[in-house]
């Protein structure tokens, strides 16, 4: 079940694959911090813009 790259999917492919890939690393369960520090770099926080005024 390839998909094609770019398509909507594939952010969560990115993140599923380096998740499995740090989980093969040790012999545990990988810690939150971990989950957290993969998580925010395939999908990074949006931060408020303080130059945006909403009136």
């Amino acid at each position: 079940m390839n998909k094609p790259p770019g398509t909507a999917a594939q952010p969560f492919i990115d993140v599923l694959i380096e998740l499995v890939q740090a989980q093969a690393g040790t012999t545990g369960f990988i810690g939150l911090h971990t989950w957290v520090g993969i998580l925010e770099r395939h999908f990074p926080p949006e931060l408020p813009d303080p130059d945006h005024t909403t009136e």
